[in-house]
């Protein structure tokens, strides 16, 4: 009652001194939650619990109970979207609506809650419903000073502050992360789930919260939520970074997140073995320090060759912003990549010291060695002596704890073993960088010859070159890799040639594919997505018969036969050429009516239905059917659409003297981000769903279905399948660092030695163009940028010697 008392005064009152004190107020009340919570957990003779009913795990005490619902709350309430403007009054239903509508969406990842489910739900209601006025009466209008958007908006923002002042101030060694399986569900099915609404929002404070959230989250939780952490970073943050249409502000924010989170040696290191490690997921670690190195070089490209226009008016102010956040978010990644030499470096020699502390205090050695330490986050300067005997990383490890823990693999996750003999994490690392190897040189064969790449692949064990599904489910996975041109030419090959087995393939490859609910011209984009269609009429039969005879099976009711959708299928694809080939001239494209001629009596004799054929002309007219390869190519060059007339770049254009064009231009990509933003969700939440739910039947076979009942499972369904290793686990000291290092110093190495160069030449380059200001401004990011490459050869330089990479060091 007091929190959704002082919640409602901080949303409602007018005055500002009332809303510092109910935030104030919130914030100790919230703290004093889990405090309460900390004093029980380290009382070790609590024996009381608070028995739920048959199936819910148990809380061990009242305030464990009181701390769980009040963390689900702020999360619920930071998901919230903006309420109805309606009266007060309907704001129990309202509620009763959003939680209506999140039941129905969890309902995938778990069945109904039991009565004590049920009791918590009521008790937390009275938490959450910040909206709800204490009084039954509707309070007068004079008391609501914002709209009901602004409300929902500071709503948000004030429960992402306090579930960021409760995380931050919780101790790794914390009851919080230990606390039992259900503050571990709280966090994979609530916090996430509001991270991913929030980091992807379009109001920077809420984006800068949820991603700052996300480092305690790691630090805190990162355990429990690998197939999170691998989710977040792959298809939210490096999505993010790529996106042409992502602002510059956004993209720091994510950058500022990486250089935090490299800021632990024992978070980074940890990364490496359980992502880089293992041979079922992505190379975290490396695809951060590559993203870094190339979001490090942004727009430096641009500044050289003389590319650099001469704007004037609104395209000149345009021009220098741009030209700023670039300086600004290069120098960002390379403070990132520098945060990651040093915890590299950091976890070769703080190890040595703490093993030779006693030695040090006794005699004194020789050549100390400065290093940058980055306990507290940041870079500061110390002084770490080094015996003479240690060279090189290994020995330090000369001393290895008798019998290593092992991590026993799940669903091909990383092993450790005892130093017997077995695999160890980096032998795997080894044997993934290999298969990595071997995929690429399939990939460059197939490119070349599909047959080749194919036969090659099967040789490596990648793919078995005698199965047609196994074939087609290979072309599937790594269509982003393989040319596409290249896939539809196999695919449409005649039945004659390898005794039919690419039709075989082609067979496979579309039964593979669901087409159901989709409208027509949808499925043809999606299937045409992963290959390009071959110029010969007679392969693109076979490519379109049997996407046409698969679509009919799947939608029933859409065709009355095959040969209908075949022949509509092949006509789109005619279509499409005609509307958006540049070769033809605009009075002799087809017109609609022309379309629905073309068309008449395909359906048996009959007419296929008109507002059919209408609507795939006009999206066919509207959005070409085309590879996603190709709409990036012509991004790049410029097709005329975003330039002036004659090909003249838009900042040379008569119009760039003028705003409008960049307020459109603005206007555009927010709303091509706006898309991009959710389909980040969508995918997302569906790689999510996937993971966990294979995660789920791993772990529970069918003969323990009974054991998934419950809303707050247990905590072995809590930990999933999915095995996560700790530096502790490993059976290493320090080894791990020498593979780490080898992925980072090539990537930093160019990023440094390149910023070096630009910085010397950025005045001289923008003395002609830019302002005073904007100069001085240079000059100093300039300076601080050297500064950075600098410190960051110099760890680069150490940490290669600590290695033994003379290569590197050289």
């Amino acid at each position: 009652d007091l929190i959704r008392v002082c919640y409602h005064i901080y949303l409602k009152t007018g005055s500002e001194p009332n809303k510092t004190t109910a935030r104030a107020a919130l914030q100790q009340i919230v703290a004093s939650s889990f405090q309460r919570m900390e004093r029980v957990s380290e009382d070790h003779e609590v024996e009381r619990k608070v028995k739920g009913e048959k199936g819910v795990s148990d809380f061990p005490s009242q305030n464990h109970r009181d701390a769980f619902l009040v963390l689900r709350s702020l999360c619920k309430l930071s998901m919230r979207s903006s309420p109805d403007p309606s009266a007060a009054v309907m704001g129990t239903a309202m509620n009763g609506a959003v939680k209506k509508e999140k039941v129905e969406k969890k309902d995938d990842r778990s069945t109904k809650s039991d009565r004590s489910t049920k009791s918590e739900e009521s008790k937390e209601e009275k938490v959450e419903n910040d909206e709800k006025p204490p009084s039954a009466a509707p309070p007068p209008p004079a008391v609501h000073p914002m709209s009901s958007s602004d409300a929902a908006l500071q709503s948000k923002i004030l429960a992402l502050e306090l579930l960021l002042w409760v995380l931050s101030n919780a101790a790794p060694s914390s009851s919080l992360s230990n606390s039992g399986p259900q503050f571990q569900y709280a966090v994979r099915n609530y916090l996430c789930v509001s991270l991913l609404k929030n980091c992807t929002s379009d109001n920077t404070t809420v984006v800068n919260l949820s991603l700052r959230l996300f480092v305690p989250l790691i630090r805190l939780f990162r355990s429990h939520l690998k197939t999170e952490i691998e989710a977040f970073v792959t298809n939210v943050f490096f999505v993010i970074l790529d996106s042409e249409h992502s602002s510059v502000e956004h993209k720091s924010l994510v950058v500022t997140l990486f250089d935090e989170i490299c800021s632990d040696p024992a978070t980074l290191a940890e990364i490496f073995l359980n992502y880089d490690c293992d041979l079922s997921a992505v190379d975290l670690f490396q695809r951060i320090v590559n993203t870094l190195a190339k979001i490090a070089r942004v727009g430096l490209v641009q500044g050289k060759g003389g590319s650099i226009h001469f704007v004037a008016g609104a395209g000149a102010v345009r021009a220098e912003k741009v030209r700023r956040d670039h300086r600004e978010l290069r120098l960002d990644a390379m403070k990132a990549l520098r945060q990651v030499l040093a915890s590299l470096h950091s976890s070769i020699v703080v190890p040595m010291n703490d093993q030779n502390s006693s030695l040090a205090e006794e005699e004194e050695d020789g050549g100390s060695l400065t290093v940058f330490s980055n306990q507290s986050g940041g870079l500061s300067e110390s002084q770490h002596s080094l015996p003479k005997s240690i060279t090189t990383t290994t020995n330090v490890t000369s001393e290895e704890p008798e019998s290593a823990p092992s991590a026993e693999p799940t669903d091909g996750t990383a092993t450790t073993t005892t130093p017997s003999g077995k695999q160890t994490l980096v032998q795997i690392y080894d044997s993934k960088k290999k298969r990595r190897e071997e995929h690429m040189r399939a990939v460059l064969k197939f490119n070349q010859k599909p047959s080749a790449g194919i036969a090659y692949a099967s040789k490596c064990g990648h793919v078995d070159g005698d199965d047609a599904v196994d074939v087609a489910r290979y072309l599937l996975q790594n269509k982003e890799e393989l040319d596409k041109t290249q896939i539809g030419e196999y695919l449409g090959r005649e039945a004659e040639y390898q005794a039919g087995f690419s039709l075989k393939v082609l067979h496979a490859y579309v039964e593979s594919l669901n087409f159901s609910s989709l409208m027509f011209d949808d499925a043809i984009r999606y299937y045409l997505s992963g290959f390009r269609l071959p110029g010969e009429a007679q392969k693109i039969d076979r490519i379109m018969e049997k996407f046409a005879e698969r679509y009919t099976n799947q939608n029933p009711d859409v065709f009355p036969t095959a040969d209908s959708a075949f022949i509509l299928a092949f006509s789109i694809i005619m279509l499409n050429t005609d509307l958006h080939n540049p070769a033809i001239k605009e009075e002799r494209r087809m017109t609609k009516e022309g379309f629905i001629r073309n068309n008449r009596g395909i359906c048996d004799g009959g007419d296929l239905p008109q507002e059919l054929l209408s609507s795939i002309f006009d999206r066919i007219q509207k959005d070409p059917i085309s590879l996603k390869e190709d709409d990036e190519a012509r991004e790049r060059v410029g097709d005329g659409k975003k330039g002036g007339s004659d090909g003249v770049p838009s900042s040379l254009s008569p119009a760039a003297f003028f705003g409008n064009i960049y307020l459109e231009m603005d206007k555009e990509r927010e709303s091509n981000y706006q898309k991009e933003r959710d389909q980040i969700v969508r995918n997302t939440e569906s790689l999510l769903r996937r993971k966990r739910r294979s995660s789920m039947k791993s772990k529970h076979p069918p003969s323990q279905s009974q054991s998934q009942r419950p809303q707050l499972p247990r905590s072995s369904s809590i930990r999933g399948a999915v095995k996560f290793v700790s530096t502790q686990d490993t059976g290493l000291r320090d080894e791990y660092v020498t593979p780490m290092f080898d992925v980072t110093w090539g990537p930093a190495l160019a990023v440094f030695s390149t910023a070096m160069e630009s910085a010397n030449g950025t005045i001289g380059a923008l003395s002609a163009i830019a302002t005073e200001e904007e100069l001085e401004d240079a000059a100093e990011n300039a300076a601080e940028s050297i500064e950075v490459c600098l410190a960051g050869f110099h760890l680069a330089v150490c940490t290669a010697g600590l290695c033994g990479n003379e290569t590197a060091r050289g």
